[in-house]
């Protein structure tokens, strides 16, 4: 919630970002628009009015700047080129609520192999999924859908987990871990050698290398 100040603060940046495109906001409707928006942070709405200046030609409404507000929710078109990679139950994807319901609309006609229709039914309901979201001002909210690829979706969820769309502890059951190099090479001992496996460290070396002479004394 923006602070008293901040609020001030916000009104005179929206009424001085309707005079550079053309446009003229009383002060009373700026009042009104800036109550609207204190949910967010100013940095998101200071961003969302630079969009609304390089883009907007001759009016400023709440929607314009609602629909520049970096909420997470990825654009439409975004959301589809996420959701078709779970067409193959091999990938696993991170993607939002909003884009896992959409989904659940084209997935019939993906099944029917028509992924040419599946596409506007997938935009038709994001689009209207979103537009409900944000007038709730909800943010995005991120959840893994799991393929049997255990490599990608070891890379898919670690990359999630970097950029800050899932905690580590949502996705930790499901991490793949690499198995552990051996310190020595088995297929030597069976022969009644002791040697160092290509992985092995320097210390773990030296150690073998010990033992090996122990042994051939």
């Amino acid at each position: 919630m923006l602070a008293e100040h901040e609020q001030d603060a916000l009104v005179d940046l929206l009424v001085i970002t309707a005079e550079v495109i053309g446009d003229q906001l009383r002060s009373t409707a700026a009042a009104y628009m800036a109550r609207d928006l204190s949910c967010y942070s100013m940095a998101q709405l200071e961003r969302a009015l630079d969009g609304c200046r390089r883009e907007l030609k001759g009016r400023l409404s709440l929607a314009a700047v609602l629909e520049r507000i970096d909420d997470g929710h990825p654009a439409p078109n975004e959301a589809w080129a996420v959701a078709i990679q779970a067409s193959d139950e091999r990938n696993t994807v991170v993607w939002t609520t909003l884009t896992q319901q959409a989904w659940n609309t084209a997935l019939p006609l993906v099944l029917a192999g028509d992924k040419i229709a599946a596409r506007p039914a997938f935009l038709e309901t994001y689009t209207r999924l979103l537009k409900e979201a944000r007038a709730a001002r909800l943010p995005a909210s991120y959840t893994p859908s799991l393929g049997f690829d255990l490599t990608s979706r070891n890379a898919a969820l670690t990359d999630a987990v970097s950029k800050g769309l899932l905690a580590h502890d949502q996705v930790s059951d499901h991490l793949h871990l690499t198995v552990a190099t051996p310190a020595f090479n088995p297929v030597a001992l069976l022969a009644g050698k002791v040697e160092a496996s290509p992985g092995a460290n320097a210390k773990i070396r030296a150690r073998l290398e010990e033992l090996a002479r122990e042994l051939a004394a």
